[in-house]
């Protein structure tokens, strides 16, 4: 079936921001007194959703879950513009476009922080919706995609997710939509997933 819509992921995805990411996780593990993510390979192997189970592999239980993420979000906010886009996205997302291809963008963000992290890099207007969570604590962004997705009129077998983690893959299966793990993300891509390495595969990919 033909490709009509891409639902990309914005952090990791298109934002390059798992390292930036783990060293204000680094920073909150300090703050408890535990051992930090060495780097970016023990990041990834650990990062997962639901994010309070990331939190717990790093010793971060649910006794303190909650105040733990949200000294991280406030210093995440203020770090986040360390981060760069992924490269190629300017020409991946443009080239898209060109073949016709509605894209549109979701991030487990809210969208203050959100809008605030795309400003500056002037991608925005590819996307014919942003759409961002409501709840940090969860960070789920599959009701949000499948509302779109409802909304949309696209048979879901029309639409590609491209992102960097198993929460992503884990809503393109619920959903029914094509799916493409980014593997210089979050998470690591487990064995016999359609994967990419750089953004500008995705062309020969399709």
């Amino acid at each position: 079936m033909e490709l009509r819509a891409i639902c990309w992921d914005w952090n990791g995805t298109l934002l390059d921001d798992a390292d930036v990411c783990r060293r204000v996780m680094n920073r909150v593990l300090a703050q408890y007194g535990l051992a930090p993510l060495e780097d970016l390979a023990a990041y990834r192997a650990l990062f997962r959703f639901p994010i309070r189970d990331f939190y717990a592999s790093t010793g971060l239980g649910d006794d303190v879950f909650r105040a733990a993420a949200t000294q991280y979000l406030e210093w995440l906010d203020e770090s986040i513009d360390e981060a760069g886009l992924q490269p190629d996205v300017e020409r991946t997302l443009t080239r898209m476009s060109d073949r016709g291809v509605l894209q549109v963008l979701a991030s487990a963000t809210l969208p203050g922080p959100l809008e605030r992290q795309l400003h500056p890099h002037g991608v925005a207007r590819h996307f014919a919706r942003i759409l961002s969570i409501a709840d940090p604590y969860q960070a789920s962004k599959r009701e949000v995609i499948a509302d779109w997705l409802r909304e949309s009129g696209f048979a879901a077998e029309e639409v590609l997710m491209v992102g960097d983690t198993n929460h992503d893959r884990e809503i393109a299966a619920a959903l029914g939509t094509r799916f493409l793990h980014f593997d210089r993300g979050h998470q690591a891509a487990p064995a016999g997933v359609p994967t990419i390495q750089a953004l500008d595969e995705l062309v020969a990919w399709l």
